[in-house]
């Protein structure tokens, strides 16, 4: 359930970012969204820890799922850019 619930997270935020960069004509707008959906992750996570019994136990499951797919996406969208900024040299 965990992967599969990142995966599903991390076409969420791709798609996010794809959009936020085709909508903006600044050239990191799509780095944005993934920044701002892991720094959501983590204060789910943190916040999970004072909510505590089962129902914080799986904020923080969507937390971490969040914090990953987040960061899977940057990665992704950082080689992107790193990708098409040489191929415009």
């Amino acid at each position: 359930m965990f992967w599969l619930q990142t995966a599903i997270f991390t076409i969420v935020v791709l798609c996010l970012s794809w959009w936020a960069g085709k909508r903006r004509r600044h050239r990191h707008a799509g780095l944005i969204v993934p920044i701002c959906i892991t720094l959501f992750g983590l204060v789910l996570l943190v916040s999970s820890f004072f909510i505590g019994r089962w129902e914080g136990m799986m904020l923080s499951i969507s937390g971490v799922s969040i914090v990953l797919s987040s960061m899977i996406c940057l990665i992704i969208v950082t080689g992107l850019l790193f990708l098409k900024k040489d191929d415009a040299s």
